[in-house]
């Protein structure tokens, strides 16, 4: 399995979707439904444990602006 220090561009993607989450002052749980992921898989990104998929990025970034 591939590790998110291996993809150019996602060095600081955990931190950055985690900053953003706590500026809107969201919860991982909540985020986490609104986007339709388990709160988990969201703390796994968030921690650099799990590479985003596609439909996760684009869901972070244009339905909810996080990322």
């Amino acid at each position: 399995m591939a590790n998110i220090k291996d993809c150019p561009g996602f060095e600081t993607f955990g931190a950055d979707v985690k900053e953003a989450r706590k500026v809107k002052q969201l919860s991982r749980k909540t985020l986490a439904e609104q986007i339709n992921i388990d709160w988990r898989y969201l703390a796994n990104l968030e921690n650099d444990d799990t590479i985003p998929s596609l439909p996760v990025i684009i869901q972070l970034n244009l339905e909810r602006n996080v990322y």
